[in-house]
């Protein structure tokens, strides 16, 4: 790939399509030594008031239930009831 004269570049075809990406897609653009890296950035929609995620905040403060929820986990992949 070449820059233009206005420091711009053209992804090729094969990158996008494999990337999903699309007119208005977002790259976030990092450089790591002589490297630059880009990444895909993925649109999020913000949680509702009403998403149930909202019930769960606080609820592992005391870590000792933290770790009953780790066990039972553990439990249930041993036994095959999860993935």
């Amino acid at each position: 790939m070449k820059l233009t004269s206005k420091g711009q570049l053209t992804l090729p075809k094969e990158y996008r399509d494999k990337l999903r990406l699309d007119k208005g897609s977002n790259l976030a653009v990092t450089i790591k030594g002589d490297t630059l890296l880009l990444k895909k950035v993925y649109d999020i929609a913000p949680l509702s008031e009403n998403d149930p995620v909202w019930d769960m905040v606080g609820i592992f403060e005391d870590c000792s239930r933290a770790a009953a929820v780790s066990v039972e986990h553990d439990r249930c992949v041993a036994d095959g009831e999860l993935g």
